[in-house]
């Protein structure tokens, strides 16, 4: 990696991590190395591990995607999928996986679940998803359960509309709510919020909202007021990719950025450009749609899941 490009063009803006795709291992020492080596606050690395460490390195082995993890029946292998995945991204300094994929397979046209689920039962899925946990516990690796409040009920792509969970809340709390109560029972660290609506409970939080699709990274009802305060969940809360036409077509992209902070997330994931975003999220604090309280808040939950880690003695 270009050490002018990531000093000028990452490092500047005092970025919270970084998230590879799959790259050669060296390559991923060599530009994560210098990155941490100039970064004040160590850098979380992250990397999509659902798979296998492939997902990150392009030597890592290739596990087994979700599906056939649950088609065993054996929460072992997703112990091993977790333990291998993780054991081998932490060798070249990962520490952050997103994964496991908590979704359920409830609708076999849904294009971004099917093959990453555990499966449609959610006892089974939270049982996978728990033994992968484990696996990456014991790699010191931080898991982000994805993709909140819950995939899997549409047909809809995140990447080009809002994907809808258009569940009852009582329906939801026993199949998606029982598989996040069990996780965050289980100390998880960290949530990603999809581009995904859930009418039902916005409503229910908030009566008074106007009818309408929005995706849960721009709700307060959704990321506080349901994963925070009904699920009881203080850990970090990240986005899915903010380039996605789901994130983008709710509202400006200018008003969408400081409202996402504002609404409960505490870290971005993706943008197009930094530089804008930087300035739009100091435009919203001018505007009124995003306080300084709030952003000491998120930084507040940043810096303390990375000292969880440990990752300032390392």
């Amino acid at each position: 990696a270009d050490e002018r490009y990531l000093e000028n063009e990452l490092l500047r803006f005092h970025i919270g991590g970084v998230l590879f795709k799959t790259s050669p291992s060296q390559e991923v020492r060599r530009a994560l190395k210098y990155m941490q080596q100039h970064s004040k606050i160590p850098l979380l690395c992250a990397a999509n591990l659902e798979f296998g460490s492939t997902g990150f390195l392009e030597d890592g082995t290739h596990f087994a995607q979700q599906m056939g993890i649950g088609a065993t029946g054996s929460s072992k292998h997703a112990y091993r999928l977790g333990y291998v995945s993780c054991k081998e991204a932490a060798a070249v300094g990962c520490n952050f996986a997103f994964a496991p994929v908590s979704d359920l397979d409830l609708n076999w046209r849904n294009p971004i679940v099917n093959v990453r689920s555990y499966g449609n039962d959610p006892e089974k899925v939270l049982e996978m998803c728990k033994a992968y946990k484990l696996g990456a516990d014991e790699n010191h690796v931080a898991v982000a359960v994805k993709h909140f409040p819950g995939d899997g009920v549409d047909e809809v792509d995140q990447h080009l509309l809002v994907s809808v969970n258009s569940m009852s809340c009582e329906a939801w709390e026993e199949s998606y709510g029982k598989i996040y109560r069990g996780l965050i029972d289980d100390g998880v660290m960290s949530f990603m919020i999809g581009h995904i609506d859930q009418p039902a409970w916005r409503h229910r939080l908030n009566p008074s909202l106007p009818e309408g699709t929005v995706p849960a990274t721009q709700s307060k009802e959704l990321m506080t007021g349901l994963l925070r305060e009904h699920l009881r969940f203080n850990g970090l809360i990240i986005t899915d990719a903010t380039p996605m036409v789901g994130y983008n077509c709710a509202m400006k992209h200018a008003d969408a950025v400081p409202t996402t902070i504002e609404a409960g997330a505490d870290m971005f994931l993706f943008n197009k450009s930094l530089e804008e975003d930087f300035e739009y999220m100091r435009d919203g604090i001018r505007r009124g749609l995003l306080t300084w309280e709030r952003v000491d808040e998120a930084v507040t939950r940043i810096l303390a899941m990375k000292a969880a880690l440990g990752m300032a003695e390392k």
